[in-house]
């Protein structure tokens, strides 16, 4: 057994089979194969079990990026650069994780794999777009995952799961392949990274993905000499500042300040919301299969039928609910697309400014709980501390840090430049030991057998 990752490709197994179709974190499996496996690989992660979000390429079974019309996609020999690298390094790879229809909404429904329940209340998401992957780990199903984030989607279900997800800069870990493509326009928001149960395991898996997946690029290191805490919109967390200080200042050993450079959450939102609709000539071309008329009309059917009636399903309705906001604002408010480039990188030089002055940024991943399944895109703050974080390319590390109402896990994000991960996941060891030392930051445990 590898003992940083205690868990077994059998035991894995074992609970995929009994639970799996139950809380529908993956798309396909390959379980038979995986024990298989097992016992034969050599390497770093020999004998690890993970799980891939169903963006990336595998040679043994279908990638669908979540879309219904892309459940048939297979590519026979293709090799994505995170299935490279781990099964290089020994690990057994248990299957293709859950995610929304292409990826888009904040959590994990789609007509190829259904809903993914929350590991703490089956009545809600477990979050999105990597909610598949974030559930497997806290179910006990994948050791580690890897999963992608062009808003949130590594560390809203991170931390609706209870887990730890990392989403790193595109600057320092560029993803060379993915399905369904992000037109190159719109490339610089989206990120990778692992979702672990413990820092040490998300080290492990980064020092086996840096060798073939992160670039020549070596900024240099990030040193933190103060904490910035940011949270203008409470929402559901109003004690966050509160909860925060003394548990930083007594673990970090910084002087802790509140944020006051970065634009409210309110405007980064719609800054964000500007690059998507003016970007939506994009989109469409990366879409090939599909055209302006044919997918307004695929969006109104899922709105109105949401696939119950003539089983149209080229879009999830929790999709089409995003895909319709952004063709309205790409046709009236956000036409401008050098506008939205210009807003989005002010917000970057914002937080550039930050870290040349050593400020590590601290926010919560989101001030909510987890929403009611179908329910994430009726609350417009639930990514307000998340798009931030692409719109500048930082590195971004979801850790868990509490409870909503004594039962649904909270999270803290620590936000970095490019390349600080290693930064952040010094100063999340910290923090996690303060946090554990404080019985009422007791974390939610999951009970799946």
């Amino acid at each position: 057994m590898n003992e940083v990752f205690p868990l077994r490709v059998e035991d894995a197994v074992r609970r995929v089979r009994e639970h799996g179709e139950r809380l529908a974190c993956h798309v396909s499996t390959r379980l038979d194969e995986a024990l298989a496996e097992d016992g034969d690989r050599t390497g770093p992660l020999a004998g690890v079990p993970y799980g891939l979000k169903d963006e990336f390429d595998t040679p043994h079974l279908p990638t669908t990026g979540g879309s219904w019309r892309h459940r048939d996609r297979r590519t026979p020999g293709a090799k994505s650069a995170p299935y490279r690298a781990f099964d290089d390094a020994g690990a057994v790879l248990i299957g293709k994780s859950n995610l929304s229809d292409l990826g888009l909404a904040p959590e994990a429904s789609s007509w190829v794999g259904g809903s993914t329940l929350n590991p703490f209340d089956p009545a809600r998401t477990s979050g999105g777009s990597s909610g598949g992957s974030a559930a497997a780990v806290a179910y006990g199903m994948h050791a580690f995952d890897w999963g992608t984030d062009i808003g949130g989607s590594i560390r809203l279900p991170a931390a609706f799961c209870g887990v730890l997800g990392l989403k790193l800069s595109d600057a320092t870990w560029p993803i060379r392949e993915l399905f369904p493509r992000v037109p190159e326009s719109m490339g610089w928001l989206c990120g990778q990274g692992p979702l672990t149960r413990t820092t040490e395991q998300m080290r492990a898996v980064l020092d086996v993905a840096a060798t073939t997946m992160r670039s020549e690029l070596t900024p240099p290191p990030f040193e933190p000499a103060r904490v910035e805490l940011y949270a203008p919109e409470p929402g559901r967390w109003g004690s966050f500042a509160r909860d925060l200080r003394p548990v930083l200042e007594e673990a970090l050993e910084l002087p802790v300040d509140d944020a006051s450079a970065i634009p409210p959450p309110a405007a980064v939102r719609e800054i964000y919301a500007g690059v998507w609709a003016s970007h939506l000539d994009d989109l469409l071309e990366a879409e090939q299969d599909i055209d302006l008329a044919r997918g307004i009309a695929a969006v109104l059917s899922a709105l109105v039928f949401r696939g119950r009636i003539f089983g149209d399903r080229r879009f999830h309705p929790i999709t089409a609910e995003l895909l319709l906001l952004i063709t309205i604002g790409r046709y009236t408010i956000f036409r401008d697309k050098d506008k939205a480039r210009r807003r989005a990188f002010a917000v970057r030089d914002t937080f550039r400014d930050l870290w040349a002055d050593r400020r590590m940024i601290v926010a919560p991943v989101t001030a909510h709980p987890p929403p009611k399944l179908l329910r994430s895109n009726w609350n417009t703050e639930l990514l307000a501390y998340t798009v931030q974080v692409n719109l500048c390319d930082a590195t971004g590390l979801s850790v868990p840090f509490g409870t909503f109402d004594g039962r649904l896990p909270r999270a803290i994000q620590l936000l970095g430049p490019p390349g600080s991960e290693r930064a952040l996941l010094d100063a999340a060891d910290r923090i996690v030991r303060a946090r554990d030392a404080r019985p009422d930051l007791a974390q939610p445990s999951v009970e799946l057998a």
